[in-house]
């Protein structure tokens, strides 16, 4: 067998349906590719993996992990000299892993796409894409980019060797991506290299999301902020406005879903104002396990 140009690595916290769908879409659309799931969900799962798609090459953990910890594991196990990451809920499609390899080939290093929403039956779910992935809607402009979503976005062994103490670490990619850009390499983003996000969130497990994606992140920052912690926790119902204020941007800017944003802003203002409740507490008391629950 030839050893992979490209290994996509999959963390998997979510379980079936989602990873189903998921590496259905992989093994169609990326043949060549080495498939890698690091999971952290159960043994049925894996059970399935291993029975459905037996060329999965799967890293397995009992004990709960973070989904940044799946992806340092998945990209410990990968082979190829290029290593995507997704997550269970994104759904490939035809040309992504070309489009990734053309880049790569034409000397970038660090290289990521949009994400598109797949899950949009419901208000909720527009809400809740609207709080995450504002930033990383259709269209985006190619080129150099300050930020790349940590979900759609792949790696050369260079700029993975120069992250490697954060990714032992456990951080998301705010961190590992502003220590690249501070190191020399380059953010690339491809308008081409869109994947589709499709997962369903109801209101209270979405709200959970919120409050233990943001006491995770405060938590994660203390160590930086030192005796401005309280003036964090403090301001932390700034956020609302501020960060609601960057959505409404990225969605006028891109002349798309204004009337969603428009219907679904009573939602996102009640995501946002967990969110900024989640920080304070996570500024004021550490971060605890609310990592391990970001699914």
């Amino acid at each position: 067998m030839n050893e992979p140009e490209l290994s996509v690595v999959v963390a998997s916290v979510n379980g079936f349906p989602y990873l189903g769908a998921c590496l259905d879409a992989l093994t169609v659309r990326c043949p060549e590719a080495e498939i890698v799931v690091a999971d952290a969900t159960d043994e049925e799962t894996r059970r399935q993996v291993r029975e459905r798609w037996p060329d999965v090459r799967l890293v397995s953990f009992d004990a709960p992990r973070t989904i940044p910890e799946l992806r340092a594991a998945g990209i410990g196990a990968a082979r190829a000299p290029y290593v995507a990451l997704i997550e269970d809920h994104c759904v490939v499609r035809e040309g992504w892993a070309a489009r990734i390899l053309a880049e790569h080939r034409a000397g970038r290093s660090v290289v990521g796409g949009p994400i598109r929403n797949a899950a949009t039956r419901r208000l909720r779910d527009w809400a809740a894409f609207l709080c995450e992935y504002s930033e990383h809607m259709e269209p985006i402009p190619e080129g150099p980019a300050r930020a790349l979503p940590g979900m759609n976005v792949s790696y050369d062994r260079r700029a993975l060797e120069a992250m490697a103490e954060l990714l032992r670490a456990g951080r998301w990619e705010t961190w590992l991506h502003e220590h690249l850009r501070r190191s020399g390499f380059e953010l690339w983003a491809d308008p081409d290299l869109a994947i589709e996000h499709d997962k369903d969130f109801d209101f209270r497990e979405f709200v959970a999301q919120r409050y233990h994606y943001a006491r995770s992140y405060a938590g994660m920052r203390n160590a930086e902020l030192g005796w401005k912690r309280p003036l964090y926790a403090l301001g932390s119902p700034l956020l609302v406005p501020l960060v609601y204020s960057r959505i409404a941007r990225n969605v006028l800017r891109r002349r798309r879903h204004r009337g969603t944003l428009l219907a679904a802003t009573p939602l996102v203002l009640a995501y946002l104002s967990v969110w900024a409740f989640g920080e304070a507490v996570g500024y004021a008391f550490g971060g605890g396990r609310s990592l391990l629950r970001v699914r």
